[in-house]
Protein backbone atom coordinates (compact mmCIF):
# COMPACT_ATOMS: atom_id res chain seq x y z
CA UNK A 1 0.00 0.00 0.00
CA UNK A 2 2.57 2.40 0.94
CA UNK A 3 4.36 1.49 -2.85
CA UNK A 4 1.30 2.44 -4.34
CA UNK A 5 1.14 5.89 -2.49
CA UNK A 6 4.71 6.53 -3.59
CA UNK A 7 4.45 5.80 -6.54
CA UNK A 8 1.33 8.02 -7.25
CA UNK A 9 3.38 11.19 -5.23
CA UNK A 10 6.48 10.42 -7.62
CA UNK A 11 3.89 10.48 -10.74
CA UNK A 12 2.24 13.66 -9.38
CA UNK A 13 5.81 15.26 -8.60
CA UNK A 14 6.76 14.37 -12.23
CA UNK A 15 4.06 16.07 -13.75
CA UNK A 16 4.46 19.62 -11.87
CA UNK A 17 8.33 19.01 -12.79
CA UNK A 18 7.25 18.34 -16.40
CA UNK A 19 5.22 21.59 -16.48
CA UNK A 20 7.47 23.69 -15.09
CA UNK A 21 10.16 22.00 -17.29
CA UNK A 22 8.05 23.41 -20.39
CA UNK A 23 7.86 27.00 -18.92
CA UNK A 24 11.42 27.07 -19.09
CA UNK A 25 11.57 26.09 -22.27
CA UNK A 26 9.14 28.85 -23.02
CA UNK A 27 11.42 31.19 -20.90
CA UNK A 28 14.21 30.18 -23.18
CA UNK A 29 12.40 30.00 -26.60
CA UNK A 30 11.72 33.88 -25.89
CA UNK A 31 14.73 34.76 -25.09
CA UNK A 32 14.23 36.33 -21.95
CA UNK A 33 10.40 37.50 -21.30
CA UNK A 34 11.83 40.98 -19.91
CA UNK A 35 13.69 41.69 -22.72
CA UNK A 36 11.04 40.49 -25.48
CA UNK A 37 8.60 42.91 -23.66
CA UNK A 38 11.40 45.89 -24.17
CA UNK A 39 11.45 45.77 -27.25
CA UNK A 40 7.49 45.48 -27.99
CA UNK A 41 7.00 48.80 -25.50
CA UNK A 42 9.68 50.30 -27.22
CA UNK A 43 7.88 49.60 -30.48
CA UNK A 44 4.60 51.11 -29.02
CA UNK A 45 6.47 53.90 -28.05
CA UNK A 46 7.82 54.75 -31.35
CA UNK A 47 4.51 54.40 -32.72
CA UNK A 48 2.97 56.41 -30.50
CA UNK A 49 5.91 59.41 -31.29
CA UNK A 50 4.88 58.55 -35.09
CA UNK A 51 1.28 59.33 -34.43
CA UNK A 52 1.89 62.67 -32.04
CA UNK A 53 4.14 63.71 -35.36
CA UNK A 54 1.83 63.11 -38.10
CA UNK A 55 -1.10 64.82 -35.33
CA UNK A 56 1.00 67.93 -35.44
CA UNK A 57 1.74 68.03 -39.38
CA UNK A 58 -1.65 67.91 -40.05
CA UNK A 59 -2.65 70.01 -37.84
CA UNK A 60 -0.61 72.96 -39.02
CA UNK A 61 -1.59 71.73 -42.52
CA UNK A 62 -4.97 72.88 -41.55
CA UNK A 63 -4.17 75.94 -40.14
CA UNK A 64 -2.19 76.74 -43.07
CA UNK A 65 -5.51 75.72 -45.08
CA UNK A 66 -7.54 77.82 -42.61
CA UNK A 67 -5.10 81.03 -43.63
CA UNK A 68 -5.76 80.25 -47.40
CA UNK A 69 -9.51 80.64 -46.77
CA UNK A 70 -9.60 83.56 -45.03
CA UNK A 71 -7.26 85.27 -47.85
CA UNK A 72 -10.37 83.81 -50.33
CA UNK A 73 -12.82 85.27 -48.43
CA UNK A 74 -11.14 88.90 -48.91
CA UNK A 75 -10.62 88.13 -52.36
CA UNK A 76 -14.40 87.45 -53.14
CA UNK A 77 -15.83 90.37 -51.15
CA UNK A 78 -13.69 92.81 -52.75
CA UNK A 79 -15.04 90.75 -56.21
CA UNK A 80 -18.25 90.74 -55.19
CA UNK A 81 -17.78 95.10 -54.91
CA UNK A 82 -16.75 95.42 -58.29
CA UNK A 83 -19.24 93.15 -59.98
CA UNK A 84 -21.25 96.50 -61.20
CA UNK A 85 -18.74 97.87 -63.12
CA UNK A 86 -17.91 97.35 -67.21
CA UNK A 87 -15.56 94.19 -65.90
CA UNK A 88 -18.29 92.19 -64.65
CA UNK A 89 -18.76 89.52 -66.67
CA UNK A 90 -14.23 88.76 -65.83
CA UNK A 91 -14.68 89.37 -62.12
CA UNK A 92 -18.08 87.00 -62.07
CA UNK A 93 -15.46 84.58 -63.25
CA UNK A 94 -12.85 84.88 -61.12
CA UNK A 95 -15.66 84.78 -58.49
CA UNK A 96 -16.78 81.62 -59.81
CA UNK A 97 -12.76 80.23 -59.52
CA UNK A 98 -12.69 81.56 -56.05
CA UNK A 99 -15.53 79.50 -55.08
CA UNK A 100 -14.00 76.03 -56.24
CA UNK A 101 -11.17 77.27 -54.76
CA UNK A 102 -12.53 77.62 -51.56
CA UNK A 103 -14.78 74.62 -51.77
CA UNK A 104 -11.42 72.46 -52.21
CA UNK A 105 -10.12 73.95 -49.27
CA UNK A 106 -12.89 73.31 -47.13
CA UNK A 107 -13.01 69.47 -48.20
CA UNK A 108 -9.43 68.96 -47.68
CA UNK A 109 -9.89 70.88 -44.39
CA UNK A 110 -12.84 68.19 -43.60
CA UNK A 111 -10.58 65.25 -44.57
CA UNK A 112 -7.75 66.70 -42.35
CA UNK A 113 -10.13 66.34 -39.20
CA UNK A 114 -11.37 62.85 -40.00
CA UNK A 115 -7.57 61.62 -39.99
CA UNK A 116 -6.95 63.65 -36.99
CA UNK A 117 -9.78 61.95 -35.21
CA UNK A 118 -8.84 58.61 -36.45
CA UNK A 119 -5.21 58.99 -35.31
CA UNK A 120 -6.05 60.46 -31.86
CA UNK A 121 -8.01 57.11 -31.19
CA UNK A 122 -4.85 54.96 -32.86
CA UNK A 123 -2.82 56.92 -30.17
CA UNK A 124 -5.04 55.97 -27.65
CA UNK A 125 -5.40 52.39 -28.61
CA UNK A 126 -1.72 52.28 -28.22
CA UNK A 127 -1.54 53.78 -24.67
CA UNK A 128 -4.48 51.38 -23.78
CA UNK A 129 -2.59 48.55 -24.84
CA UNK A 130 1.01 49.36 -23.88
CA UNK A 131 -0.42 49.65 -20.10
CA UNK A 132 -2.13 46.64 -20.20
CA UNK A 133 0.98 44.51 -21.09
CA UNK A 134 3.00 46.08 -18.81
CA UNK A 135 0.21 45.16 -16.48
CA UNK A 136 -0.16 41.69 -17.74
CA UNK A 137 3.59 40.63 -17.66
CA UNK A 138 4.50 42.65 -14.04
CA UNK A 139 2.51 39.78 -12.82
CA UNK A 140 3.92 36.86 -14.84
CA UNK A 141 7.45 37.37 -15.07
CA UNK A 142 7.70 36.71 -11.07
CA UNK A 143 5.98 33.34 -11.39
CA UNK A 144 7.81 32.33 -14.29
CA UNK A 145 11.21 33.18 -12.70
CA UNK A 146 10.01 31.78 -9.60
CA UNK A 147 9.19 28.25 -11.67
CA UNK A 148 12.39 28.36 -12.84
CA UNK A 149 14.44 28.60 -10.06
CA UNK A 150 12.74 26.35 -8.27
CA UNK A 151 13.37 23.87 -11.10
CA UNK A 152 16.66 24.67 -11.44
CA UNK A 153 17.35 23.89 -7.74
CA UNK A 154 15.95 20.60 -8.02
CA UNK A 155 17.39 19.13 -11.26
CA UNK A 156 20.78 21.37 -11.00
CA UNK A 157 20.07 22.15 -14.64
CA UNK A 158 21.39 25.33 -15.66
CA UNK A 159 20.34 27.61 -18.79
CA UNK A 160 22.61 29.98 -20.82
CA UNK A 161 20.38 33.07 -21.64
CA UNK A 162 23.00 34.31 -23.76
CA UNK A 163 22.41 31.88 -26.53
CA UNK A 164 20.83 32.47 -30.02
CA UNK A 165 17.00 32.54 -29.78
CA UNK A 166 16.83 29.60 -31.93
CA UNK A 167 18.97 27.31 -29.70
CA UNK A 168 18.76 25.99 -26.23
CA UNK A 169 21.84 25.59 -24.38
CA UNK A 170 22.95 24.64 -20.47
CA UNK A 171 24.22 22.32 -18.77
CA UNK A 172 23.21 19.51 -15.95
CA UNK A 173 25.33 18.56 -13.17
CA UNK A 174 25.00 15.25 -11.77
CA UNK A 175 25.95 16.07 -7.89
CA UNK A 176 26.52 12.60 -7.11
CA UNK A 177 29.01 11.39 -9.97
CA UNK A 178 30.31 15.45 -9.65
CA UNK A 179 29.58 15.71 -13.51
CA UNK A 180 28.71 18.14 -15.42
CA UNK A 181 26.36 17.33 -19.04
CA UNK A 182 26.19 19.83 -21.42
CA UNK A 183 23.87 20.23 -24.11
CA UNK A 184 22.84 22.14 -26.55
CA UNK A 185 20.00 21.62 -29.80
CA UNK A 186 18.76 23.81 -32.67
CA UNK A 187 14.83 24.32 -32.19
CA UNK A 188 14.90 24.10 -35.74
CA UNK A 189 15.82 20.27 -35.92
CA UNK A 190 14.62 19.20 -32.65
CA UNK A 191 10.68 19.14 -31.32
CA UNK A 192 10.68 20.72 -27.11
CA UNK A 193 9.28 17.60 -26.87
CA UNK A 194 12.53 15.80 -28.06
CA UNK A 195 14.44 18.20 -25.92
CA UNK A 196 12.12 18.17 -23.09
CA UNK A 197 12.78 14.33 -22.70
CA UNK A 198 16.35 14.27 -23.02
CA UNK A 199 16.70 16.70 -20.42
CA UNK A 200 14.77 14.82 -17.73
CA UNK A 201 16.69 11.53 -19.27
CA UNK A 202 19.54 13.25 -18.20
CA UNK A 203 18.25 14.69 -14.69
CA UNK A 204 16.88 11.47 -13.81
CA UNK A 205 20.35 9.74 -14.20
CA UNK A 206 20.84 11.74 -10.92
CA UNK A 207 20.52 9.67 -7.86
CA UNK A 208 20.65 13.38 -6.01
CA UNK A 209 17.15 14.05 -7.74
CA UNK A 210 15.70 10.64 -7.41
CA UNK A 211 16.30 10.47 -3.52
Amino acid sequence: MQENEGEANTEREMKVLNEMTFQAMSLVANSKVGASFSAAKDGMVTATATVDYELQSMKEIIKDLLCMEETEMSVLDDIRSQTQGPQAGKLLSELAQANRKKGGIEEEIDSLASRINHMEQLEQQLNTRMMSSSQQTSAIIPKIKADVATLTKISHLKWDYSAPSDTVKGFIYQTEKKDIIPFKFDKSSHTQFFITNYLWQQIGANEDFLA
